[in-house]
């Protein structure tokens, strides 16, 4: 099957090219959660819901078909509450590490994309919907300042056109047991001025595997 590959522009890096050097990184659960608020499964689970007592109600069911509607009406509003309640407590977690954790400060390292379309399948190529005018999803990876070891940490992803590497440094609030919770906070922003092009400036070909 035949493959499209990209040069990806500096700083700019797949997560697998990360792993290959020995950057990993835990998902930011917290800044997620933050950022994207309840899940998208919480949200159909809830409309669902909703749909199922509300047809629950229909009067040209049978007394038998009603039961079971309702059971499963019953069941999506606790699945719903279920996952609203566990975004809450992730807020709630991402709250306590600002006001109670001493902060560490991170520097940027890379940014990293979203999946791998670096090389990838050509009927299911990233790389075409990008040129085609997908915006690829892009995330910056900080790593610890003042130890010989450094663990890495990662920014929820963001779609963007165009970016720049952040120009400080970062604060970082760790979880005292979870690796996967912590908070960043930065101050970058996406530079969205530029054109496509320039960030994928790389020559696209293909090749055998």
């Amino acid at each position: 099957m035949s493959r499209q590959q990209i040069d990806l522009p500096p700083h700019v890096y797949t997560r697998q090219n990360l792993a290959e050097s020995g950057i990993r990184f835990p998902p930011p659960v917290l800044d997620t959660a933050a950022r994207n608020g309840p899940s998208l499964t919480a949200r159909i689970t809830a409309v669902l819901a909703v749909l199922a007592l509300g047809a629950s109600c229909y009067t040209g069911f049978s007394e038998g078909a009603v039961t079971v509607i309702r059971i499963a009406g019953f069941l999506l509003c606790l699945d719903a509450a279920f996952r609203f309640v566990r975004w809450v407590r992730l807020i709630r977690i991402r709250q306590r590490l600002l006001a109670g954790s001493r902060g560490v400060p991170v520097e940027p390292l890379a940014l990293v994309l979203k999946g791998n379309p670096e090389e990838v399948p050509a009927q299911l190529s990233k790389v075409r919907s990008i040129i085609a005018g997908s915006v690829p999803q892009v995330a910056v990876v900080y790593k610890e300042t003042g130890t010989k070891k450094p663990q890495f940490y990662i920014t929820p992803y963001r779609r963007s056109k165009d970016f720049q590497m952040p120009s400080g440094t970062a604060m970082l609030y760790r979880h005292h047991s979870r690796e996967h919770y912590y908070v960043l906070e930065d101050d970058f922003d996406f530079i969205r001025n530029r054109s496509r092009e320039q960030l994928f400036s790389g020559t696209v070909s293909s090749a055998e595997c």
